[in-house]
Parts: structure tokens; sequence; C-alpha cells
């Protein structure tokens, strides 16, 4: 076998490990950044409930998969995608940027984070899916690991009282939350582009990594609101903040922990969406195509950076984009392929 060839194919195994980083890259960035109310309990049943949303949407993207009906292979479809990839990457770079130059080191400007993190993409993706496999094995272990780990230490200062809502939340802000930590889903149109270089029993593995990854999330969140309580909500990075009041024995201030995890998926998202809008694009890979798609990325993120006090307006851009290249262009395509979904639909679940 050619090393190209061996560079194209992945194990269904990979491919949750990849959908799982991804997924947890937009939820460590900031739960309040994507939310529409205050960080309280009734949060937990919106994410819940964005959770089972996610998975009714799974259906029509796994549909095409099963009948053979992908729109990424259209040429002029693909060109659509490979703009909505990468609006994907510039968004998690312009996050992270903006936290590293804040935080971190203030002294230092976000467009140098930004042109690192977007170097190390372009490295990453020239090198193929199976080498970004097995790098996001590699950050799965440790990632499980720390969380569990932070969620453990906090046991002793976890107050039930902190999960009691002063108010509960309006039907309509609930359902807003709802649908926006589902629309932060972007792994549906991930899911397009990477399942023809998968082997093995796909469907169950993009199921089961969305599924883990919001679980995991959603522990994180509980645990955090129980220890700090309506307090998260004052907070620009709430998780960041839970993880420096952790404490382990004797080592303190476990940020450190969150900002590894952090730098590793925003690492592996950035290589994952450029890749795919690479595949997108042209179904060709090589360092130019990845060099130039990381490029536009870098432009659109500093962007992004310099309007950041308008997140608003770009959580509904990107709202927007879920439902256009995640839901209703693979509707579109399902139409236009005349077979029984009935029987199809049965053997998803």
């Amino acid at each position: 076998m050619s090393k190209s060839a061996k560079r194209n194919k992945i194990s269904s195994l990979g491919l949750f490990y990849i959908l799982f980083i991804c997924r947890v890259a937009v939820s460590l960035t900031s739960v309040h950044s994507v939310s529409k109310s205050e960080i309280t309990s009734p949060m937990l049943l919106s994410y819940i409930i964005a959770l089972l949303l996610t998975v009714l949407l799974c259906v029509p993207v796994i549909l095409c998969y099963r009948l053979g009906k992908n729109p990424v292979d259209s040429k002029i479809v693909g060109k659509f995608y490979y703009a909505y990839f990468i609006f994907i990457t510039a968004l998690s770079v312009s996050r992270f940027s903006y936290f590293a130059s804040t935080t971190l080191n203030p002294e230092t400007g976000g467009w140098v984070f930004a042109l690192i993190i977007c170097l190390c993409a372009f490295y990453g993706a020239s090198l193929g899916i199976e080498a970004l496999s097995r790098f996001s094995a590699f950050c799965f272990a440790l990632l499980i690991i720390g969380i569990f780990s932070v969620l453990i230490c906090n046991v002793n200062t976890f107050e039930e009282i902190n999960l009691c809502p002063v108010k509960m939340q309006e039907g309509k802000t609930f359902f807003q939350n709802v649908f926006t930590f589902a629309s932060n889903t972007s792994e549906l149109a991930v899911f397009l582009c990477i399942f023809p270089k998968v082997n093995g029993k796909v469907e169950r593995s993009f199921i089961r990594s969305l599924c883990l990854s919001f679980l995991a999330v959603f522990l994180l969140l509980y645990v955090a609101l129980g220890v700090m309580g309506s307090s998260m909500t004052l907070r620009s990075f709430p998780f960041y903040s839970f993880f420096q009041i952790s404490k382990f024995g004797n080592f303190e201030r476990l940020d450190v922990l969150h900002i590894s995890f952090w730098i590793m998926s925003v690492f592996v998202k950035g290589v994952t969406s450029i890749y795919c809008a690479c595949v997108s694009f042209s179904k060709n890979t090589d360092r130019k195509n990845c060099f130039f798609t990381s490029l536009i990325t870098f432009a659109l993120s500093i962007v992004m950076l310099r309007f950041s006090e308008y997140e608003s307006v770009t959580l509904n851009i990107s709202m927007m984009f879920f439902v256009a290249f995640c839901v209703v262009i693979p509707i579109l395509t399902l139409i236009f392929k005349k077979k029984n979904y009935g029987d199809e639909l049965v053997k998803i679940y």
C-alpha cells in the first residue's frame, strides 16, 4: 500500500476521537459566550434537551451516508462548505486568541496566537487524517483523565444549594439556549467530509462521540455550577475559573490543565476543519491547499478578534450556518434521492 493511501483511511474509533475532541473544543471555549442567559441550573436541562435535538438532527446526515448521497461531492455546494469550515476554524482560533491575549499574556497581541495556531493547523492538516486520528486518541485519553480528576477534586466543595435557581428561565430563553448549544455541533458537517475515509461502523462512532462529548461537558458544567454557583455568570471564561479554584492534594490552580486541554482541542478542531475545507473544495489536501486555507482562516480570525465585542453577531451567523449546512442542505440532498427512507431510518439506531 502506498504512503498516501495509508494516510487516507482511519478506523471508526479514530473518527470517534476526532469528533469528540472537536465538540469539546467548542464547550471549553466558554459556556457563557454561547448562551442566551445567566448560567443557572435550568441551563443544565437545556443542555440535555440540546443533546436530544442534536441526535435528531443527525438523522439526515446519517441517511446521506447510508444512501451514498453526499452534498460535499457537489462542486458547487462543496465550495460553500469550504467557506463554512473556514468560518468554524476562524471562530475557534479567534476565541482562543482572545482568551490568551486577555488572560494568559496581555502583553502579546491576539494575532500572534492566531498565527501560531493556524501554522500548526496547516502542518497537521497536511500530514493527513491518519496522523490526526492518532493525535486525537492521545488527546482523548488526557482529556478523560483530566476531566474526571477535576470532578473528583471538587466533590468536597460541591454544594447543592448552588444549583437552586433564583428564577426560572422564560420559555423563549430556554429554547434559545437549547438551539444555541445544538448549533455549536458543526461535527455534523465534519462527518459528511470524513466518513468516506473511515472503515468500520461509522454511524455508531458518530453518535457515541456526540453523546459522550455532551456528557463530559454536562458533568463539568454541573459540578462547576455546584461549586461556583451563580458567580459563573460573572466570569468571562467560566471553565477556566473553575479549574483555577480546583485543588488536587497539594497542587492548586489546576488552570494549567484547562489551558493544555484548550490548546490541544483547538489544534485538533483547526486541523480537522482545514482538512475538511480542502476536501470540500477540491478533494485535495496537499500542502499548497492546506496553506492557502490556513492563510484565509488566519485573516478571518483577525477580523473576528478586531470585532470580538460583537460576539452575539458572530453567534447568530454561526447558528444560521449550522441550519444551512448541517440540516437544510443534507435534507435537500435526500429529497433528490429516490429510495425507501423508512427502512434506512430504522437501521440507524
